[in-house]
């Protein structure tokens, strides 16, 4: 290896620009082989693993965990345990005054502008343009990272410091994470793009309901009204396929097996995991598939597998006591099913008035793809397969 070796971030995906470093598995003044895991960063929904392409000592880490950086930025460096503190300083500072790595040299003395009191050498870009969102002078700010480097925390309570300390402005200004960024670009390119069309039904559930205690009676795995839906959908997709499509380019992929995508929520957002060949498992393997992947995105453990490659979505919000919503197409699916609160309504049967348990579900249509008939007769064919599933 060269005797400094830059961690910046790398560009994980095409739509990659900024990640947030998860962990360093690695401390300062640890050895480093080459393809040791030194860092997980989150980028994209998934938390990806970077591996060391060279030997040395990881001498320096300046991107504290929780940091977002823009795709390129410095995270840390990897020396050889011979290679001073003063070259290693010089290298950071040529590198962040955007000098390329090869462009520093090794051994360089720290000149004036570039020393540890200048506010360039002790930022990165992600706090550079936090600075200047928030108006604050980097050249009056306190330090609290390692020799002094500037933290956005740092930006962020000097711009709570000049508002004045009588003055209370009720705002706190919380910067977005590399996933909430991901969701919101992702969601504003699909509501622009896509031509979406909604449909409304409601199905009654007594006999899934029942179905289900029965399934659960006695069993250790237990599945939720959610798993038996899903199955149901499952079963329509493959009965319907015009619904179960990916827009890819000028072309429709139209699929054999019903990959749902399953939108789990967490802290950071939705996460749409994928339930791959749903139409071949039974309603308890949904539920541990569900499960599982369930446990991945509260943990920040996804991979680019357990998100990618559905076929259809289908969202759930019964469970926050939401009675129905219009859902957003997640590209480059055609369609996305969002269901409400299963609860007891008053329904006309055979000229009488009884009570049955009804959900109601929300088939948003991209148009290019999806005519109304289509997505009509999915929504027809989920009512055959639920009351299928209800004898």
């Amino acid at each position: 290896m060269s005797e400094i070796y830059p961690i910046a971030v790398p560009k994980w995906g095409i739509e990659m620009i900024e990640g947030t470093l998860n962990t360093w598995n690695k401390r300062e003044g640890d050895s480093v082989s080459k393809g040791d895991e030194v860092f997980d960063m989150e980028s994209d929904k998934i938390v990806n693993v970077w591996e060391s392409p060279v030997n040395g000592v990881l001498r320096r880490i300046i991107a504290p965990e929780g940091d977002a950086r823009p795709v390129g930025a410095l995270l840390g460096v990897i020396a050889a345990a011979d290679v001073s503190d003063a070259e290693i300083d010089a290298f950071i500072a040529n590198y962040a005054t955007g000098e390329t790595p090869e462009a520093a040299p090794k051994s360089v003395a720290i000149s004036a502008g570039t020393g540890p009191n200048d506010a360039v050498s002790r930022t990165n870009p992600v706090v550079r343009q936090l600075a200047e969102q928030l108006g604050v002078d980097l050249n009056e700010v306190v330090g609290t990272g390692r020799r002094g480097r500037i933290t956005q925390d740092d930006v962020q309570a000097a711009a709570a410091e000049s508002t004045g300390p009588d003055e209370d402005t009720g705002v706190q200004v919380i910067p977005l994470s590399a996933t909430r960024k991901t969701i919101a670009r992702r969601l504003t390119e699909a509501k622009q793009s896509i031509p979406h069309f909604y449909l409304t039904a409601e199905y009654e559930l007594d006999g899934l309901v029942e179905h289900r205690e029965q399934l659960n009676a006695g069993s250790d795995n237990r599945v939720s009204l959610n798993d038996l839906i899903i199955a149901c959908v499952a079963q329509a997709l493959v009965r319907e396929p015009r619904v179960n499509v990916n827009l890819v380019g000028d072309e429709v992929h139209q699929f054999e097996h019903a990959n749902i995508s399953v939108a789990v929520a967490t802290e950071d957002g939705l996460y749409p995991v994928t339930i791959r060949n749903a139409n071949s498992l039974s309603v308890a393997e949904i539920a541990q598939a569900t499960g599982a992947l369930a446990e991945k995105a509260q943990k920040g453990k996804l991979t680019q597998e357990d998100i990618s490659g559905g076929s259809f979505t289908v969202s759930n919000l019964g469970m926050f006591g939401v009675t129905n919503f219009t859902a957003i197409i997640n590209p480059p699916m055609g369609a996305i099913l969002a269901l409400g609160k299963a609860e007891q309504k008053v329904v006309a049967r055979e000229g009488s008035p009884a009570v049955a348990t009804m959900i109601s579900a929300t088939l948003s249509c991209d148009h290019r793809v999806i005519d109304g008939a289509v997505g009509a007769r999915f929504l027809q064919v989920l009512a055959d397969v639920i009351s299928e599933f209800s004898n």
